[in-house]
């Protein structure tokens, strides 16, 4: 008799988001209708997910980690790790180095200044079309998240 095994106890190969999402909900013993249900989304959602045809919002990354009782990182993009980190510290710190005040950086990533200003405040969260904005100048200061 031949015995088929799936090996859970090795998640080399989840070099994605949504490989190491779906490793993780199998490991676990979820479907992806089960696991949609916990965290409040539709199981097409998870699905995409899983096949990283959407990246996974940051909030929603953190409630399946902790669902599936894993490292949020496992599950954080670039954009989500940068929102994580946490960004408000992020933003001060890249400003004072490159010597800019909020509207001066403000108008380099093309924002008003108030809504700069609420970032630093941690009141809103920059969107990834503002964070690939602000990628330039992260690393023009030479930060690494």
């Amino acid at each position: 008799m031949l015995h088929l095994q799936y090996d859970f106890e090795n998640s080399d190969n989840c070099n994605t988001a949504g490989s190491t999402l779906r490793y993780y909900r199998i490991h676990k013993g979820y479907t992806t209708r089960e696991l949609a249900n916990l965290v409040g989304v539709v199981p097409a959602t998870i699905t995409l997910y899983e096949n990283d045809k959407n990246p996974i919002k940051y909030k929603t990354a953190v409630l399946l980690a902790d669902i599936l009782e894993i490292d949020r990182h496992l599950l954080l993009d670039d954009y989500t790790t940068f929102v994580d980190y946490p960004y408000n510290t992020l933003l001060q710190e890249v400003r004072a180095k490159l010597s800019l005040n909020q509207s001066q950086i403000a108008q380099k990533i093309g924002v008003a200044p108030n809504a700069y200003s609420a970032w630093e405040r941690a009141t809103r969260t920059p969107r990834r079309k503002e964070y690939e904005k602000i990628l330039p100048l992260i690393k023009q200061a030479n930060f690494k998240i």
